[in-house]
C-alpha cells in the first residue's frame, strides 16, 4: 500500500462544490492505496462535514503551533483536530517555514494525536526536516511543481537519494515524492524507485473527470 496526498491549493477549479466532487471521488475510489485530500482552508470545515466515510484522510495545506488565541491569520492545530482533519502539510516550496517553526509544529501536532508531511526541496532539507520526527517526508524540487515533468522521470537519481536519506536519519519516516506527478506511470516508477508514497496537485485538482481520472491514476 502506498501513499497517494492530493493537495487541492486555492484552484477555482477545487474550490467550494468543487471541492466536494474530488471529496466525493477520493471517498468512491476502490483502492488499496491510502488517500489523502488537502482542502483550502476556506473549505475545511465544508469538507470535513460532508466526509461520510474514513477515507480519504483529510490534512491541511499548512497549520501553526500557537494555539487558539489572538493569532490573526494563523490555522492553529487545535481547530483541524476540532474539525476532524488528521494532519497537516508543512512547509511546502508555497509556504516555506524557518526550520524552528517546522520543529515545533510536528511536535506540537504529535501530541495532538495529529500527523505532518514536511516538504523539502532538497535532499539536504530532507535530512534536517526528518529528524524532528515527523509522520513523513516529502521531496519536491521547487522548479518541477505544476510543470508536469514528473521527478521519478527527469530526475530519478534525486528519488532515490532522498528516500536513501531520510531512511537513514529515522527508518520510521515515510520517504514521499511529488512535484510533476500527474500519470499512473509517474506514480508507480516512484513507488519503484523507493517512495512510500506520491504527492501531487494540479493534475487531480484540475481533472474535468476525477472519478475517471482516479481511477486510471490508481489502477
Amino acid at each position: 500500500m502506498a501513499l497517494v496526498i492530493f493537495n487541492l491549493k486555492t484552484y477555482s477549479e477545487s474550490f467550494q462544490r468543487n471541492a466536494l466532487q474530488l471529496l466525493q471521488a477520493c471517498q468512491d475510489a476502490k483502492t488499496e492505496h491510502q488517500l489523502i485530500l488537502c482542502p483550502s482552508h476556506l473549505d475545511a470545515g465544508w469538507v470535513a462535514s460532508e466526509r461520510k466515510k474514513s477515507k480519504p484522510l483529510l490534512f491541511a495545506q499548512h497549520a501553526d503551533a500557537n494555539g487558539f488565541g489572538a493569532f490573526t491569520g494563523s490555522v492553529p492545530l487545535e481547530s483541524l483536530k476540532a474539525l476532524g482533519f488528521e494532519g497537516t502539510l508543512l512547509n511546502h516550496s508555497e509556504r516555506k517555514l524557518p526550520h524552528a517553526q517546522i520543529k515545533a509544529t510536528v511536535v506540537a501536532a504529535q501530541e495532538l494525536g495529529l500527523k505532518t508531511v514536511v516538504c523539502a526541496d532538497s535532499v539536504e532539507e530532507a535530512k534536517k526536516v526528518s529528524a524532528f520526527g515527523p509522520w513523513a517526508v516529502a521531496i519536491e524540487p521547487p522548479e518541477l511543481i505544476g510543470s508536469g515533468v514528473s521527478v521519478s522521470n527527469a530526475q530519478p537519481d534525486l528519488v532515490k537519494a532522498g528516500v536513501a536519506a531520510i531512511k537513514a536519519v529515522d527508518r520510521k519516516v515515510l520517504a514521499m515524492v511529488g512535484a510533476g506527478v500527474s500519470t499512473r506511470n509517474d506514480f508507480h516508477l516512484s513507488i519503484k524507485l523507493g517512495a512510500d508514497g506520491v504527492l501531487l496537485a494540479s493534475a487531480f485538482a484540475k481533472s474535468k473527470h476525477p472519478d475517471k481520472w482516479l481511477e486510471e491514476f490508481l489502477g
